[in-house]
């Protein structure tokens, strides 16, 4: 994301937690959310569980932002946070077992959904 663009966008994380994990994992992405809701530029978000076994549960969280010049301040709100709760995010994954993967996605209107 080198260049600002005007406009929505979405975060995106995956999360491949393992069962035993997914109490503790699922307490700290609430509090996260607490915070980013908290944040200037928040719209909205979600989380979704699908459960793919007995063995892991993935999960989905979904964030909107006005743009890209709010996510620098939410990701030092984050960080700010974790500090101050002594939480080292990557210890923790490292010590759950989650496997994280993150994307950021622009909302796309398609053409044939656009009113005639």
């Amino acid at each position: 994301m080198s260049e600002m663009k005007s406009g929505r966008v979405v975060r995106v994380n995956r999360f491949s937690v393992p069962a035993g994990a997914r109490d503790e994992f699922m307490r700290l992405i609430g509090r996260t959310h607490d915070v980013i809701r908290a944040q200037p530029g928040f719209i909205d978000d979600m989380v979704l569980e699908q459960n793919s076994g007995a063995e892991t549960f993935n999960l989905i969280t979904i964030l909107q932002f006005e743009g890209e010049h709010v996510l620098q301040p939410v990701i030092a709100a984050v960080a700010k946070a974790d500090a101050a709760a002594g939480i080292d995010r990557q210890m923790l994954s490292r010590r759950l077992g989650v496997e994280t993967h993150v994307a950021f996605y622009s909302p796309v209107m398609l053409p044939e959904l656009l009113p005639a």
